[in-house]
């Protein structure tokens, strides 16, 4: 099995880049740790060196291969960021608020979901009356029996739909921040969108003062983002692929007060401290969502 690829620029193809950001750990020469490594936060940084291309985009030239990537793929839990529950709920009812505003007006819409992990957000869209029809795709086939119940179709892959089929609105949360393959993913995403239809999401904001606060201590740099992006680069990798913008805004998280004091504790002086929960906050922490008409 190949397990490492080399990548040039995802938006403009090209590899005139300088290395921007350096970890702890490489990868390379710590393979035997990167199943450990594969989800949560730790005292060092483990994750591929990001470099700066040219045309602004934040990438890893050398990633895992696909074959590898599935490995680590293969079977998880929920995604739940904060490991929270309740916080992540309120997240999503942010999001659902945003795609209220977006659908207003419009019936019989048909929703996409890529990365629909265990149905949360596809049963919290039921509330909007005028969704007629879901389908989600999610790769880990653990979450498939939960989503069942909540969609008319379940998928492994976007290369699973039926040839042709297409939605009035694509939702993408955390998703596009995770493929390595980012431009070709996108032009395939395009042709499930009806003419006029939407795609709604949220990405990391390498651009974030959270991120230039935190250097390579940010937790989004991890082995997870083969890449990251920041308005003006998610503006162009869509553009490039005939969609148009509607609105790039900053997205709020909500979070466990304890949580964000054990990893601001963790990120900045590198001291692991379990607080308690305490209350909730929300905050504009370091994401952006996007809308897009094709």
């Amino acid at each position: 099995m190949n397990i490492f690829i080399t990548r040039k620029c995802p938006i403009c193809d090209d590899d005139k880049s300088r290395e921007s950001i350096k970890p702890d750990l490489h990868p390379k020469d710590n393979l035997e740790k990167a199943g450990d490594y594969w989800r949560g936060f730790y005292k060092k940084k483990f994750f591929f060196p990001y470099s700066r291309c040219e045309c602004g985009f934040l990438y890893c030239k050398e990633y895992f291969s696909p074959n590898y990537l599935n490995k680590l793929y293969s079977s998880m839990g929920d995604n739940i960021y904060s490991g929270d529950s309740e916080t992540d709920h309120m997240t999503k009812d942010m999001y659902i608020e945003k795609i209220g505003e977006i659908l207003a007006g419009k019936d019989n819409v048909s929703i996409l979901e890529i990365g629909a992990d265990n149905g949360t957000l596809i049963k919290k869209l039921k509330r909007l009356t005028n969704i007629s029809h879901f389908t989600a795709i999610e790769p880990n086939k653990d979450m498939h029996k939960k989503l069942s119940e909540v969609s008319n179709k379940v998928y492994s892959d976007l290369s699973e739909l039926p040839e042709g089929e297409v939605f009035d609105l694509v939702i993408s949360i955390h998703v596009l921040d995770h493929i390595p393959q980012i431009s070709e993913y996108i032009e395939q995403l395009g042709k499930r969108i009806k003419k006029d239809g939407l795609i709604f999401g949220v990405v990391h904001d390498e651009s974030s003062i959270l991120a230039r606060l935190l250097s390579k201590r940010w937790p989004a740099y991890c082995l997870q983002h083969p890449h990251l992006f920041n308005p003006g680069t998610i503006e162009k990798i869509l553009n490039k692929k005939d969609l148009t913008q509607i609105e790039i805004y900053k997205t709020v998280n909500s979070f466990k007060l304890g949580y964000l004091l054990s990893q601001l504790l963790l990120a900045v002086f590198n001291i692991k401290i379990r607080f308690p929960d305490l209350f909730n906050i929300n905050l504009k922490l370091g994401n952006i969502g996007f809308i897009f008409k094709r």
